[in-house]
């Protein structure tokens, strides 16, 4: 994950929560492997819950 400032379209690290440069909140952006690792896991999770019902 990488967090990216809207205002200065610059990319920083996943701790900052402001952007240094102009102060702006930071977005978080995944790859695609990331969100597939989400998907999976929210599936997972899914059944689970889905099972215990």
């Amino acid at each position: 994950m990488t967090k990216f400032c809207d205002k200065c379209d610059a990319e920083y690290d996943p701790a900052a929560k402001k952007c240094p440069v102009c102060g702006g909140k930071l977005k978080e952006h995944y790859t695609e492997e990331e969100l597939e690792q989400i998907q999976k896991e929210n599936d997972d999770f899914t059944v689970v819950n889905t099972l215990l019902m």
